[in-house]
């Protein structure tokens, strides 16, 4: 595999790393290391990073596990309510 890429909009050279990436879903947040091409300098934004379609899979399981812990805590306060009625 190739070490550089050259971003499609910017023509600035990007490199294959991982780093930290940081998604929310319904206010809760997950940290992954996200494989993808990212430019050299610190200020980079999504923008500038490339992900692949296999990069994407850090992405979507980080999503997955968010998806799984915000059905388990909506469980979780449906079986507390569970003698409680409402009028």
């Amino acid at each position: 595999m190739e070490n550089t890429k050259i971003h499609h909009i910017t023509g600035e050279i990007l490199y294959r790393d991982v780093k930290q990436a940081e998604y929310t879903y319904k206010e809760k947040r997950i940290t992954v290391d996200q494989p993808g091409w990212y430019p050299k300098r610190d200020d980079y934004t999504d923008d500038d990073v490339i992900l692949s379609q296999d990069d994407m899979a850090a992405t979507d399981y980080a999503l997955e596990i968010m998806k799984e812990r915000h059905e388990r805590y909506l469980a979780e306060q449906n079986q507390e309510l569970g003698n409680v009625a409402f009028a």
